[in-house]
């Protein structure tokens, strides 16, 4: 790497995709998506390995990860780093994908990594549908859109890892359970804690319908899961 994961993250907030704060906490943050948490009960998926022994598990080298909302590189930029899988981080703000294609570059990752601007929703309908073995979001929309955004894009058994409101250490697991995630083919996994982040992981059992997903307008106006 010609740079460090913390100056990218530095030159985000210069840019204004993050805060001070946020990308402090960044690094740490972005690891907690993929550290499974044994003392919350749930346990890493089969056939994920810790690759830098840094307690992060990922998806074998030949899998492929995608990232909803990329902005200033949380997490997906940062997980790139700790994981060996291919990586396809997704905006749609043109500045930020400039912002991303750089910061790839710069930290030697473009042969496995790929920034696609567009739609998550037109992404979800194209060439990725129904590809990735794992799909993460922060602070990408509401509980609804998260879901149905994230779970045509898995392929069958593949993981939606989500982060959730630092205030709700229980995560609130009864809006995970209800019939908005099996009408998309998703069952709950279960949720953890790493420091005062919390997560909370969705795999899918079940082939996601293919009128999913729905334009972003209608998710947020009728969506599958209220929260």
């Amino acid at each position: 790497m010609t740079v460090t994961v913390e100056e990218i993250l530095d030159r985000a907030v210069l840019e204004g995709y993050l805060t001070p704060a946020v990308a402090a906490e960044g690094p740490a943050h972005s690891a907690g998506f993929l550290r499974f948490g044994p003392s919350d009960g749930v346990s890493s998926p089969s056939g994920w390995s810790d690759p830098y022994g840094s307690g992060v598990v990922g998806p074998p080298a030949d899998a492929l990860a995608v990232d909803l909302g990329a902005g200033g590189g949380i997490p997906g930029l940062v997980l790139a780093t700790l994981t060996m899988c291919r990586w396809v981080l997704v905006d749609r703000g043109e500045r930020r994908g400039s912002f991303l294609r750089w910061a790839v570059r710069q930290l030697g990752l473009a042969d496995r990594v790929e920034v696609v601007v567009a739609d998550a929703a037109e992404v979800g309908r194209g060439s990725l549908r129904g590809t990735a073995n794992l799909v993460t979001a922060r602070g990408f929309a509401s509980p609804g859109p998260t879901v149905e955004c994230g779970a045509p894009l898995l392929l069958s058994g593949g993981f939606l890892v989500i982060s959730e409101p630092p205030d709700e250490r229980s995560g609130r697991p009864g809006r995970w359970v209800d019939g908005g995630l099996r009408t998309l083919g998703l069952e709950d996994w279960g949720g953890w804690h790493t420091g005062q982040a919390g997560y909370r992981a969705m795999q899918l059992v079940a082939d996601c319908p293919n009128r999913f997903p729905r334009r972003f307008s209608r998710q947020i106006s009728d969506p599958l899961i209220q929260g």
